[in-house]
């Protein structure tokens, strides 16, 4: 992270993106996809002792804490996975009436 911090120092553009691709093989030939993306910036510096990864450098848009402030049942109804799985879930329900 502080490679990733010293080497945008000083860019005006912080614009970051989170993204989580999930499939799942339904039978031989049936494949379902989702995709969660959430936006946001790069702070200044690692705020935050929550989550893991990026989690202490990456502000979601709408937000003014890091992923690495954020409780984490707040940031699993707003992180890309969820975001992923709540898409996937829904359609598996649409597909079981097909298999």
């Amino acid at each position: 992270m502080l490679k990733i911090l010293k080497k945008i120092k000083d860019k005006k553009n912080r614009r970051a993106r989170f993204i989580c691709s999930l499939s799942i093989k339904l039978n031989k030939k049936k494949i379902i996809t989702s995709v969660g993306i959430v936006d946001g910036n790069i702070s200044f510096k690692m705020i935050g002792n929550k989550g893991f990864g990026y989690d202490p450098i990456f502000i979601p848009y709408k937000s003014k804490l890091t992923f690495g402030q954020i409780s984490k049942s707040k940031k699993m109804k707003i992180d890309h996975r969820s975001i992923a799985f709540k898409k996937l879930k829904k359609k598996l329900k649409f597909h079981k009436f097909f298999i």
